[in-house]
């Protein structure tokens, strides 16, 4: 056993092992970009290794890779992507490997299209669902399929129910906004928690809806059906504020919701009317489509400008 310290993209790696079977146990640096790729003497990296390292952006590890081990990139705040050069292999991780990184996006490997990857880090990142990264069939039917029940067993659950059980499942390294412990006993979720929950399922439908390879004709009705009872100017208009707070202006979720809500000309100027003065992109697209409900008006023309 030796010990090796190896730089790379800003960060020195601490590693542990022999030339050609390495561990990393840990690092110094704030890199933005972990790039060991080629680097196929690395074979695993220990628990915790870059617990809460916040300047973390993107990950590529090579396919010598055979361990990752508990909570390795837990509360990573900024990491959005992590690629690895192997096939998917259901032994690679460890529990927890990705929790509070509410940043990641693609959890990718050989392989797999990028549907499969926004999907991946969806489920274990969103739906805190680690059995979809340990899965052997990742990016199969299956693996769909399996992704799906995983959704509507989520959104069958009330919104308080889901922020309770978010909260009591959480590490120590965690914590969660809106639960706490009290003389041993569990407060209420906030209002906002609660809200944050609900949102959030809406979020998982748009994106299912906009990769939506392997999805049946009963599922997409069911998630469409979720959409339209929290859409614009319902009591609880989750899907509508999801839309706005969390698809970062993106044209295609806006065109799935008016694809399946389907709002009427007078609708499309009230939610025009609610994005305010950001989201160019989406307010052009909800224009043209109020106007091609019904010909422009002086109104509509101002909008524009």
């Amino acid at each position: 056993m030796q010990s090796m310290d190896i730089e790379t993209g800003g960060f020195i790696l601490k590693c542990e092992g022999s030339d050609s079977d390495l561990m990393i146990k840990g690092y110094e640096g704030d890199g933005a970009i972990l790039d060991i790729s080629s680097d196929n003497r690395i074979t695993g990296i220990d628990k915790k290794a870059f617990l809460s390292c916040k300047s973390l952006k993107k990950v590529f590890l090579p396919d010598s890779i055979v361990s990752i081990g508990d909570w390795c990139f837990s509360n990573c705040i900024n990491l959005t992507d992590c690629t690895i050069a192997s096939k998917p292999d259901g032994r690679l991780f460890g529990k927890g490997v990705f929790d509070s990184c509410d940043r990641l996006r693609t959890i990718s490997f050989a392989g797999t299209d990028i549907s499969t990857s926004v999907l991946l880090a969806a489920g274990v990142n969103r739906m805190k669902s680690e059995h979809l990264l340990r899965a052997e069939d990742i990016g199969e039917k299956f693996w769909y399929e399996k992704w799906d029940i995983t959704l509507m067993s989520l959104l069958k659950a009330d919104d308080a129910e889901n922020s309770i059980s978010t909260a009591v499942s959480g590490e120590e390294d965690i914590s969660y906004d809106g639960v706490a412990m009290v003389d041993g006993e569990m407060s209420g979720p906030t209002e906002n928690h609660v809200k944050a929950i609900a949102k959030n399922k809406s979020y998982l439908c748009f994106l299912r809806l906009l990769h939506d390879e392997h999805l049946s004709s009963q599922i997409r009705e069911k998630i469409e059906d979720h959409i339209r009872s929290r859409s614009f100017g319902r009591d609880k208009e989750y899907a509508w504020t999801a839309l706005k707070e969390d698809c970062e202006g993106n044209v295609d979720y806006y065109e799935i919701y008016l694809s399946v809500v389907r709002p009427d000309r007078d609708v499309i100027l009230k939610m025009i009317d609610d994005l305010g003065p950001s989201r160019v992109q989406a307010k052009a697209l909800l224009i043209g489509k109020a106007k091609a409900d019904e010909h422009g008006t002086s109104a509509l023309d101002e909008l524009m400008l």
